[in-house]
């Protein structure tokens, strides 16, 4: 069978200047020493567009930090593909746009990750970071650039979807994705939201779809949010039909490793670097990508091995299911929640203790005064 990576996304350079909660890929202020050159990217644009690719995501780290970002987004686009990009905004300002501008991606998405100020600088590790968001939304709708959103929910922000809607319906935000933080990288399993707010949030994602059709042209719970049972047909409309790694997607890591999907930062998942062979190698090499290529119901555990639609979801999103639980048995799945319902009494809470969750993150980041005002917790345990 012949496959064609319709959409690469690419880690154009491991470098960031903010440290998320939630990062994956756990970037850091440094580019990993085996940096791809210039002219190894413009080679990696050339193979794409000879294996049929049609869409580009330039993400990071931060994309914007790599001085040739402009230089590959153009080579992307005279060899006939879409560019966009994904940005945590902070050095976005008017030059950029009108670069940007020049060059007319596809989207230029951001992120936000609360409704309230001092709560997304705090997840993102960077004060200010909000009002830089804020500002890189108005430069691009100025100039006439389509943004969007995406949105990381974790136990912290679970609580912040209608005020991050608020915020980006006053903004002219059209499209919106809302996600799972996974453990991987600096995010862990604790930090997680429960399966009963995964539930939430999925009637969240349905309500703000059927209900603001007007201020929204697209609310997309990404691959997160499925697979079957009462929401899909809302949340999926077009169904669900096993994990796109290496069947019509490709990850591209800024030292030129290759992962069927970009997201699946787990060990095992890389199929070779460009520096030891060609894109087109890889990608058309028989060995690569056998836990989707060459999938079989053996591989599934747990529920989704007794699944009635286990042969067709194959566990869902393979980065959830192996984050969570190392196997393809994926705890956060709507249908198995409907089915038998949550795995244990923690994970049925949807109200969790604000005390217990500013101990919690406190270990990893001290919390500012302004959670615990909000929070009306009295003594502050910072």
């Amino acid at each position: 069978m012949c496959y064609t990576p319709k959409r690469a996304v690419w880690e154009l350079t491991f470098k960031c200047n903010i440290s998320c909660l939630h990062c994956g890929s756990d970037c850091i202020s440094k580019e990993k020493p085996s940096q791809l050159t210039t002219a190894e990217c413009l080679t990696i644009v050339e193979n794409l567009a000879k294996l049929g690719c049609k869409s580009v995501v330039l993400s990071g780290g931060e994309p914007f930090l790599r001085k040739d970002w402009a230089i590959i987004a153009n080579a992307i686009k005279k060899n006939g593909m879409s560019v966009s990009f994904i940005s945590n905004g902070y050095l976005i300002n008017e030059n950029k746009v009108k670069l940007l501008h020049e060059l007319k991606p596809n989207a230029v998405g951001v992120s936000i990750d609360a409704g309230e100020p001092y709560l997304h600088d705090y997840i993102r590790g960077k004060e200010g970071s909000f009002e830089k968001i804020i500002n890189a939304l108005q430069l691009l709708k100025k100039y006439k650039i389509a943004s969007s959103v995406v949105t990381t929910i974790q136990r912290i922000n679970f609580d912040q979807l209608h005020k991050i809607r608020k915020v980006l319906i006053e903004n002219g935000v059209k499209y919106w994705q809302i996600q799972i933080a996974s453990p991987i990288g600096r995010m862990t399993k604790e930090f997680t939201v429960t399966e009963a707010q995964f539930y939430e949030i999925a009637k969240f994602i349905a309500e703000t779809k059927q209900k603001y059709k007007k201020q929204f042209e697209i609310v997309s719970g990404a691959d997160c949010f499925g697979y079957y049972g009462n929401l899909s047909s809302c949340l999926m409309p077009k169904g669900w039909r096993g994990c796109h790694a290496g069947m019509n997607a490709i990850g591209i890591e800024s030292d030129g490793s290759i992962r069927g999907c970009l997201s699946l930062q787990i060990d095992g998942f890389v199929e070779d670097s460009i520096k030891n062979r060609s894109l087109c190698e890889i990608w058309n090499d028989p060995e690569s990508f056998k836990y989707n290529r060459r999938f079989e119901h053996e591989q599934l555990s747990g529920y989704c091995a007794e699944c009635l639609y286990a042969d067709v979801c194959q566990g869902g999103c393979l980065k959830r299911a192996m984050s969570f639980t190392g196997k393809r048995d994926n705890p956060l799945c709507l249908y198995k929640i409907e089915q038998i319902g949550f795995s244990n009494e923690q994970e049925s809470q949807i109200c969790l203790d604000p005390k217990e969750t500013a101990l919690l993150y406190n270990r990893f980041r001290a919390l500012p005064q302004q959670y615990y005002i909000n929070n009306s917790i009295v003594e502050n345990s910072v």
